[in-house]
């Protein structure tokens, strides 16, 4: 009996012990929190190389409770990506003049690819007579989108077809006709030498409905001869005809008669080839980021001679050109790169070509850091 007596006290005594033990805060001095922070301490004083027992590399936070781990900070996300606000590049239409009733093809040209969800593009026209979809889409990823464009018989006119994002808009012009006229005629050669020329060219601004009589002048038929006329094949849009050069003589105009549409060009004739002089110079784009580059075209008065003619180029510094370029025998112009170095400051640049000892003609790049990259 006592015995028992004996265990049941032990029994009590150790519960009034553990209860004593579990009832001190974990904040207070001897609570847990306490003597972790205590043995943190302790472990930060430890000499260099030793390690003492019960020190743990990387243990967790002083404010810890033993055997539990401290929660870290959440993470933000990051933001999510901005898509670039995009524009509209250029907008056009082929053909360009159509028969009332018949179609037409508008393209659409944005400035960057379109997002995962497509870049809608707003339609517009000016005019009753050519209709437009309110809007056609630019798929994602592509940077650019066709539309179908449908007109309506009529007097001939003209509509202007918008393309637009927000306030970023671009227009083109569609005409449309109610029969065909010349738009043009066009000499084999600027400067003819004595002789007969086949490939002389007269076009109309819509394909013929049937087969079409064009007809043609010479102001001066002892120098240059041409046809009465010339006929467009249904269907098409040009035709050729052949032209004799008679006589030397200063500038001889033709002209290619259809209704009441006309169309001229000009050439002058000579006994033996002509020298060749530099007539003109051209550079595209004219305006360019620095390090970006363009292209130059320069043409003569009268196409070169058998060997070609070689121009001399020369520009400001900073921008790159070739030292020479040669137009091919036969031909009016040639063209050549144009290289602009990575510092050059915003400026008008300059861009010369010379012919020999001949009075060097110009263009001018302009380098613009504000163009869109």
């Amino acid at each position: 009996m006592a015995l028992v007596i004996r265990r049941i006290t032990i029994a009590v005594l150790a519960a009034f012990l553990m209860g004593a033990v579990l009832a001190v805060p974990a904040t207070s001095a001897s609570g847990p929190q306490a003597v972790a922070a205590k043995k943190a301490k302790k472990c930060k004083k430890k000499k260099k190389g030793k390690k003492k027992k019960g020190c743990k590399k990387g243990s967790s936070s002083t404010l810890g409770i033993p055997g539990q781990s401290t929660p870290s900070k959440p993470t933000a996300p990051p933001p999510p990506d901005t898509p670039p606000v995009l524009h509209v590049a250029s907008v056009d239409v082929t053909p360009g003049t159509v028969l009332g009733g018949t179609p037409s093809t508008g393209h659409v040209v944005i400035d960057g690819t379109a997002p995962s969800g497509g870049q809608v593009v707003d339609l517009q026209s000016s005019a009753s007579r050519a209709s437009v979809p309110s809007s056609v889409a630019v798929a994602p990823g592509e940077t650019s989108a066709s539309f179908p464009v449908t007109t309506v018989s009529g007097n001939p006119g003209s509509a202007t077809l918008t393309a637009s994002i927000d306030t970023s808009q671009v227009s083109t012009q569609l005409n449309v006709v109610d029969t065909e006229s010349v738009t043009s005629v066009k000499l084999e050669r600027q400067c003819f030498t004595l002789g007969s020329f086949s490939s002389n060219r007269v076009s109309l601004d819509i394909p013929a409905r049937q087969d079409t009589v064009v007809s043609l002048s010479s102001s001066d038929q002892s120098a240059l001869q041409v046809p009465p006329n010339v006929t467009v094949p249904e269907g098409s849009m040009s035709a050729f005809f052949s032209v004799d050069a008679l006589a030397a003589s200063p500038p001889v105009t033709v002209t290619a008669t259809l209704g009441s549409s006309q169309a001229t060009d000009t050439a002058s004739l000579y006994a033996s080839p002509p020298a060749t002089h530099a007539a003109d110079l051209r550079v595209n784009p004219d305006t360019v980021i620095a390090g970006n580059g363009s292209t130059g075209t320069v043409t003569l008065d009268c196409e070169a001679p058998s060997g070609g003619t070689t121009v001399t180029l020369d520009a400001d510094s900073g921008i790159g050109v070739p030292a020479t370029v040669v137009v091919p025998a036969g031909q009016l112009s040639a063209t050549f790169d144009i290289t602009t170095a990575g510092d050059l400051a915003d400026d008008q640049y300059d861009v010369s070509a010379t012919v020999g000892a001949d009075t060097p003609v110009h263009a001018t790049l302009t380098i613009d850091s504000s163009l869109p990259t």
